[in-house]
């Protein structure tokens, strides 16, 4: 068996600066999140009221809030709840909503449209409103508002993920590998779910950056860790609380936030565009042709 003239593969695009860049942000921020019990100035729960709402200093770069809490420790370690929580949450939307969308995508007469019916009906909902709505049943906290969102999430998770697999199914290659007997899972596995879940990637980037900003919203509310946790949600909702007292107290949980969910949606495009250049499996499989 031989393989016959393959074509040249397209080089793929380099990354943009502004992608390294906001990796580079990214990156900084959890690394600092992560040895935040070493690099943290303060303690973020220690308090001093006769200090209470003091500008940046030497001793506290970024002032500190009404319990006399410094601002920059309690952003420090707060990224621990916000990396944490999304990474939560996104692993509750890809390990549902795959699953669901692949079923539905490969088996889509009756039982894909059983599933999609309960897809369209939880979509129908607002996601705030909804992870809301389930952060009440479960209980507040990180963990059971995380898993909430990631819940809302799965449907559209699962709805993109049939799109691919719909896409794919019918393919030479894969009706290759079932007339071979192949068994149906590592069928999925291998051949289907490689090319049907492009899209899903690209998806996750942008549910990463929504994230951060419905925990920034849910802790706002008193739905995510509970005071005296450092939240970078909770600490904006005690810096809007101080606006007329101090209102830059509220520039620096609020700026950071916006950061992040800019640099992460700064990555996501440069990923769409470079899986966009890439040529798809599918292609190479179909195109790469066998000769005894």
């Amino acid at each position: 068996m031989t393989r016959g003239p393959t074509r040249p593969r397209r080089a793929l695009p380099a990354l943009p600066p502004g992608a390294w860049l906001s990796l580079a942000v990214l990156a900084l921020l959890l690394a600092a999140a992560l040895l935040a019990q070493w690099i943290a100035p303060h303690d973020p729960l220690a308090q001093d009221l006769t200090r209470k709402l003091e500008g940046p200093s030497a001793d506290h770069l970024l002032g500190t809030d009404r319990f006399g809490r410094d601002v920059l420790s309690r952003l420090i370690w707060g990224g621990r709840n916000a990396f944490g929580g999304v990474a939560i949450c996104i692993a509750v939307a890809v390990l549902l909503g795959v699953p669901w969308g692949t079923v539905a995508g490969f088996w889509p007469r009756y039982v894909g449209t059983v599933l999609m019916r309960i897809s369209d009906t939880m979509i129908a909902f607002p996601l705030l409103v909804l992870a809301i709505a389930i952060t009440g049943s479960l209980g507040v906290g990180l963990v059971t508002s995380m898993v909430a969102v990631g819940l809302v999430l799965a449907p559209n998770t699962a709805q993109l993920t049939r799109a691919g697999v719909l896409a794919v199914r019918e393919r030479d290659f894969v009706a290759s590998a079932r007339l071979s007997g192949v068994w149906t899972p590592i069928l999925l596995v291998r051949h289907v779910l490689p090319t049907a879940l492009r899209p899903v990637v690209i998806q996750m980037t942008i549910y990463t950056g929504l994230t951060f900003v419905v925990q920034g919203a849910l802790a706002f509310l008193g739905l995510g860790p509970q005071r005296p946790t450092p939240s970078w949600g909770s600490d904006l909702n005690d810096a809007y609380s101080q606006i007329l007292s101090a209102p830059l107290l509220i520039l620096p949980p609020g700026l950071l936030l916006g950061v992040v969910v800019l640099c992460v949606y700064r990555v996501g495009d440069a990923l769409r565009d470079r899986m966009s250049a890439e040529p798809s499996r599918v292609h190479r499989k179909e195109n790469d042709v066998v000769v005894a």
